[in-house]
Formats: C-alpha cells, structure tokens, sequence
C-alpha cells in the first residue's frame, strides 16, 4: 500500500513534469522541403561519392592545419613535468 502511494506521487510528479514542457509544433511543412534535398543528395551521390568527398575535405582540413595541431600537441608536451 505504501509503495502504491509513493508511485502514484513519483507519477504524478513526472506527469506534471511533462505538462510544464512546451509543445512541439507541426513540422509537416517541411516534409517537401526534406523530400526535395534527400532527392538532391541521392542524385549527387549517384555521381559522386559523397563520402569520399567528406574524407577529402576532412584530409585538407588538416593538411592546412598541420601547424596548429603541432602547435597544440607540443603545448601538451611541454606541460608534462620533466620534458624540455
């Protein structure tokens, strides 16, 4: 009995919980435009793999950083104790 009424309580408390959030709004004015650019997406990769190009642009992506990233990683080093 006492259990019953601590879970009521905690359901209730979640319940209320739920209530005070916000509701979603209708998000059905965007299925054309998700529609059209998943449409563009599959036609471009049919052409061209798009995840080759996501590696290609992430490999350039450091390339042009390389200097930063040592820069970053001798920071690293330098704050162990003992390394000069």
């Amino acid at each position: 009995m006492l259990i019953e009424t601590i879970m009521g309580w905690l359901k209730d408390f979640v319940l209320f919980l739920i209530s005070l959030l916000p509701e979603i709004p209708d998000l059905s004015g965007l299925k054309p435009f998700v529609d059209a650019l998943f449409q563009c997406y599959v036609n471009l990769d049919s052409f061209i793999s798009i995840r080759a190009c996501c590696i290609c642009v992430v490999a350039l992506i450091l390339i042009y950083n390389v200097q930063f990233i040592w820069g970053v990683i001798m920071w690293v080093v330098r704050k162990i104790p003992g390394v000069s």
